[in-house]
């Protein structure tokens, strides 16, 4: 059994900040995946890079697509690798499941935008603080790294 993580991975990418609703640039925008016998099960792409933050989209595709080597890679990259101090996320008001995923990771409610979607649904913003992260004490069971052709 293959079970991995990818990272900047332009193809996977395009399909994770497709079904997350968000754009895609494979120059800038770094992605990270999680990978089993050939299949995406789900995984992130991080945009809007400053220095001092980013956002986080999120998209899964199997029910157990997110182990602890992925939030270990998720969480790492950012904070501790860039140097981050939040990070953001936003999605529609009525996407319960998000809203529910996000407050579980331990993001919290920055703000909420009228009218950003379509049908006039708010955004929600959220935000992680790094010195609020609990995964950034998180041990890998493993981690292995490939580029896939």
């Amino acid at each position: 059994m293959s079970d991995f993580i990818a990272t900047n991975d332009p193809d996977l990418g395009r399909r994770i900040a497709k079904t997350a609703g968000t754009t895609y640039n494979a120059g800038i925008d770094p992605s990270v995946a999680r990978i089993k016998d050939g299949e995406l099960l789900g995984g992130v792409v991080f945009t809007n890079y400053t220095g001092e933050s980013m956002g986080i989209h999120v998209a899964a595709y199997d029910d157990h697509w997110l182990n602890r080597d992925l939030l270990y890679v998720v969480f790492d990259y950012p904070f501790r690798q860039l140097g981050v101090k939040r990070l953001f996320s936003q999605m529609p008001e009525d996407n319960k499941v998000a809203i529910h995923f996000n407050r579980r990771l331990g993001f919290e409610f920055v703000t909420r935008v009228e009218g950003v979607y379509r049908n006039n649904v708010a955004c929600i913003v959220t935000k992680m603080e790094a010195t609020n992260c609990r995964f950034l004490s998180i041990k890998p069971q493993r981690v292995i790294a490939r580029k896939i052709n």
